[in-house]
């Protein structure tokens, strides 16, 4: 055949296959229909916001909005099934028939259920997967209801109380301070943290990089740090899911011994349907919320009488008084510099929505925060945008990007000399003060604390992108990678001539900053096989592999002598000093489970996790961590359906399962590590020269986690309380303690607490107890309904050994003696006193007028809650109206009210020590007695009402005014009341923010109090 002809045909054929492509077009196009449809709540009829709307067979569907109505558009013709799901309710589905142009009007009414047994996790599993077949517990967070029927502001706060296990030890309420997150307890000496991840990509959680708050320069003293943790906008958040131990994060290996938070961002729906907007606007107030105690003088002769060396009265203030006179001040009160009520300003906005083969989720938003002293402020913006495509039925590739910029500005504060609530709280009325403006403070008024300047501007990429794959039925892979880089840059200024300049010894002013930037890049890959060995016993094989590289970098300049206040440029500074740190890390671990499952409901899973650690020692190669469980839903065997019907069960869920999982070294903690000193040759020359700092241990490893936990997952009286219950028993193995060096190795310096150390794993450490999740529909009636959730844990903590001859050692971190000691037999960190002797009358016995006469050793406490219990409720009232209220209650454990002994032991100004009617209390010698610490470490139990919301759901024609479907106007308010009978201001917090376990009140902020009034549309 010529070619001319061959041209022709083809041709042709292409003209044909394109007619017959458009015909095609054409029929789909005359073939399709619109589904519509409205879901509501089952007794009240209350629409519903977020449903997952879906075509069952078909991968697509939609999202209602917020009026809970959805839209699918271009649905071929045909019969199929609509499913709706959304957390904290039964599924429900119904047929429905789309019509050629027709529009299919689709009703659903979904149920309140407590228990979700078939709801789908992500975290602790290769692979999404049901939670029927979970022997662990994995705590699902419904962070999108939360967040907008509250006022979070924080990932902190959105886990507060939430999740049964998850311990938040607040350390202040300064804006930008960091919080410590300990699940299920504190195992190591070392490091605390969970691993964090958002969509299946590492995050960062460390701190970033600013200087502490203490007003010294570059010098670090205990203090408030900052946390990348905080960076996410809650309103991104669809849920969280927590697990708490190795027996549930045996699959994250080296690095999961204290656990997972996995965060799962919004996402849209596949199918064709109307783009969903909702736009968020909120203004709030920070408020000092709780009381501030005042300061007080009593007039003695003594004190009227004192003169200093020119002859000048110390105490002016007394003169002309009669003897015994009271003074009171209060300067953080009264003086108008000192406190504000802090402006919050937050806007977002967001799309989600879809196509046939694709979905979106876009947002941003811009939260600017002040705080109660006038130089503390936490800005954030923020912008997203998760994208899914589904180029056919066997794959679907999710990307997911997000940035954030931070700008922080931190106050000088806890026990800062020049910190406002030290100088405020330590204020002697009447002495004379070196400044009259200082009249009433102790050391700087409130106009110099406020010329403090440190800020931290920062900036933060997350991508990600996963891939799904499922070639053939059986055969399933989830593909993850991702990147999370931070970098800020911190700056302290201190002009010629402030106080802080003074404080730091450098009068001629100091100008400081850090560069610091975290790499964090993982992979992850999970791939599944299915299969049915026969009619009731089927197989899921999950085989995987996980790598992390984690790279901190950072570089800093000092400039010393600005010569002017507004001159800022460290290279115009009289004399500048650089440098530059770096760490690295890498991790790769390979994971192989096999489970079997029963009729649907008997699930035996077993697995290995297989990991290498580039911070383990050189002659230590790989670890390996088991696991087990067993999953039984014992509510759908036949032979106990009678017996569990009798008793208003409806669903009953068995579980049990053991695991191990680790926690590795800190980078170079392995090697032998020197130091660059600068050295003067005999010529007079300067030169740099190696000197010894760690002597390294080449068979260090990671500490060995391993967990039993057992337990159940319950519905009863048609679904309408739900129990999730679990004991677990915690142990950590091969703890990294520090040991002294040999003296003759010629390694020093401080490392890790202990100079010349070695680390080496010795220790063992143990934490027990139960979690209880209590959700409950008490009452449901068309126009009140009553939905609770109780969330209670206990956990009982033991340092079972240091692994070598030392009993105790003392926590590190303490600025004032030695109150907390780790010792054997005793909870991590607990307080420890010399309590005073006592005569026959039960006086304690003074041996100078400042000191008392001491005893014994004694255990006071831990200083962590042993029990914590969180109680909310939801009550919507004649459909439209919602009140949300939750109660945080923490006990059974101390806190070090330094605050208190500062002031009545050293300064003198306490009240019990100047009210006159306490003259005789046995205790008095004690509360004036420097070396009696311990008496001021107090029951630190407490209840606070958290969190407490009115939303009002705007009638539609009120919501078509701005053009939005639906609307809603929420007053919420956070931290609004104290019941406590701590003797301090707030027992929550710690100024010890930079050290681990060290927790005292030394001066920190107090939770503040925040009132805030927002709107939502829904368009």
């Amino acid at each position: 055949m010529d070619s001319p002809h061959r041209a022709r045909l083809y041709l042709g054929a292409l003209a044909a296959a394109t007619a017959l492509a458009l015909g095609a077009d054409t029929a789909l196009a005359q073939g399709t229909g619109t589904i519509r449809g409205s879901i509501v709540e089952s007794v009240t009829e209350r629409p519903l916001s977020s449903v997952q709307v879906s075509l069952v067979g078909t991968g697509r569907g939609a999202l209602t909005n917020a009026a809970g109505n959805f839209l699918l558009l271009n649905v071929p013709t045909g019969t199929y099934t609509i499913r709706a799901e959304l957390i904290g309710h039964a599924a429900a589905t119904q047929e429905v028939t789309v019509a050629a142009d027709g529009v299919a009007q689709v009703d659903l009414r979904l149920t309140v259920s407590a228990i979700a047994v078939d709801q789908i996790v992500v975290t602790g599993t290769a692979g999404a997967t049901s939670k029927r077949t979970l022997g662990n517990s994995v705590t699902t967070v419904n962070a999108a209801e939360m967040a907008q029927q509250t006022a979070i502001t924080s990932l902190t706060e959105l886990l507060q109380s939430k999740t049964p296990g998850v311990q938040i030890l607040t350390n202040s309420g300064t804006l930008g301070a960091a919080a410590d997150i300990r699940i299920r307890g504190a195992s190591s000496l070392t490091s605390t943290k969970p691993v964090v991840f958002i969509d299946g990509v590492r995050y960062n959680i460390s701190g970033l990089g600013s200087f502490t708050p203490s007003g010294a320069g570059t010098r670090s003293y205990s203090g408030q740090t900052t946390s990348a943790f905080d960076f996410l906008n809650p309103n991104d958040i669809e849920t969280i899911e927590v697990i708490k131990g190795p027996a549930a994060a045996t699959l994250y290996g080296a690095e999961a011994a204290n656990g997972v938070i996995q965060i799962i961002t919004k996402k849209g729906k596949r199918g064709e349907q109307s783009v969903r907007w909702d736009v968020r606007a909120e203004y709030a107030q920070n408020e000092w919320a709780l009381d501030i105690p005042d300061n007080y003088t009593t007039c003695d002769a003594a004190r009227i009488a004192e003169m200093d060396a020119g002859g000048n009265p110390v105490w002016p203030g007394c003169q002309g008084l009669a003897a015994g006179t009271l003074l009171r001040e209060n300067p953080l009160r009264d003086d108008p510099a000192a406190l504000r009520n802090g402006e919050v300003v937050r806007t977002s906005v967001s799309a989600r929505g879809g196509g046939d083969r694709y979905s979106f989720y876009f947002a941003a938003d811009m939260n600017e925060e002040n705080g109660v002293f006038y130089n503390n402020y936490s800005d954030r913006n923020s912008v997203r945008g998760n994208f899914s495509i589904h180029p056919n039925d066997w794959m679907d590739l999710t990307v997911t990007t997000a940035y954030a910029q931070g700008d922080l500005r931190m106050p000088v504060g806890d026990e800062s000399a020049q910190g406002m609530l030290l100088s405020a709280f330590r204020g002697r009325p009447g002495r004379i003060t070196a400044n009259p403006l200082n009249s009433g403070w102790a050391f700087t008024r409130a106009e110099q604390a406020n010329e403090y300047n440190n800020t931290t501007r920062s900036d933060r990429v997350t991508l990600g992108a996963t891939a799904n794959l499922a070639p053939l039925s059986w055969f399933r892979n989830r593909v993850t990678f991702g990147m999370d880089y931070t970098a800020s840059l911190a700056q302290v200024l201190a002009p010629p001539g402030s106080v802080d300049a003074a404080f730091a010894g450098m009068p001629g002013g100091v100008v400081a900053q850090r560069v610091p930037r975290t790499y964090v890049y993982s992979f992850d890959y999970a791939g599944n096989v299915d299969r049915s060995l026969t009619e009731t016993l089927t197989s899921t094989t999950s085989f995987g592999a996980q790598a992390v590289s984690s790279r901190y970098e950072s570089l800093a300049a000092t400039g010393t002598g600005l010569g002017a206040p507004d001159i800022t440029l460290i290279s115009a500074a009289t004399t500048t000093v650089g440098g530059n740190s770096f760490s690295e890390n890498k991790s790769l671990g390979f994971f192989l489970q096999e489970q079997l499952g029963w009729n649907n409901r008997l699930f035996v899973t077993g697995g290995v996790r297989a990991d290498d650690n580039s911070s383990f020692g050189d002659s230590f190669d790989w670890i390996y961590y088991p696991k087990a469980s067993v999953a039984w839903v014992a509510s759908e065997e036949p032979f106990l359906a009678g017996i569990l019907e009798h008793a208003r069960v409806d669903h009953l869920k068995l579980r049990t399962a053991w695991g191990q999982a680790g926690q590795a070294p800190a980078p170079f903690s392995a090697t032998q590590i020197y130091t660059v000193d600068r050295v003067v040759r005999p010529d007079g020359t300067v030169a740099s020269a190696l000197r010894p700092r760690s002597f390294g241990n080449p068979d260090l490893k990671a500490e060995h986690g391993s967990e039993l936990e057992v337990g159940f997952d319950a519905g009863l009286f048609q679904e309408r309380i739900g129990v999730e219950f679990t004991y677990y028993d915690k142990r950590m193995s091969d703890v990294i303690v520090a040991v002294g060096a040999p003296g003759s190795s010629g390694f020093g310096g401080t490392f890790y607490g202990s100079t010349g150390a070695v680390l080496r794993n010795l220790g063992e450490t143990r934490n027990s107890g139960m979690e209880l999740l209590l959700s409950a529909t008490p009452l449901q009636r068309r126009n009140l309904v009553w939905d609770a959730r109780v969330s209670l844990a206990t956990n009982d903590n033991e340092l079972v050994d240091f692994g070598d001859a030392r009993t105790q050692m003392i926590v590190g971190g303490q600025s004032y003696g030695s109150l907390q000691r780790h010792r054997e037999g005793y909870p991590l960190a607990g307080y420890w006193w010399t309590v005073p002797a006592r005569d026959e009358n039960g006086n304690a016995i003074p041996l100078t007028a400042r000191s008392v006469q001491l005893d014994t050793l004694q255990y006071i406490g831990p200083s962590a809650p042993t029990r914590e219990v969180g109680v909310s409720s939801t009550f919507t009232l004649l459909r439209d109206w919602r009140v949300f209220v939750l109660f945080d209650y923490k006990g059974g454990h101390y806190l070090y009210n330094y605050r208190e002994y500062n002031r009545c032991a050293l300064n003198l100004n306490c009240e019990r020590v100047n009210d006159p009617s306490l003259a005789d209390h046995p205790d008095r010698a004690i509360w004036t007695a420097t070396n009696a610490q311990g008496y001021w470490v107090q029951p630190a139990d407490f209840v606070k009402l958290r969190d407490l919301s009115l939303t009002y759901s705007l009638p539609s024609s009120v919501a078509q005014l701005f053009r939005a479907g639906a609307g809603s106007v929420t007053l919420a308010g956070h931290n609004l009341a104290l019941f406590s009978d701590y003797d301090g201001i707030d027992p929550e917090v710690s100024g010890y923010g930079n050290r681990q376990f060290a927790r005292a009140d030394v001066y920190p902020v107090p939770m503040l109090r925040r009132v805030s009034l927002a709107m939502n549309f829904s368009f």
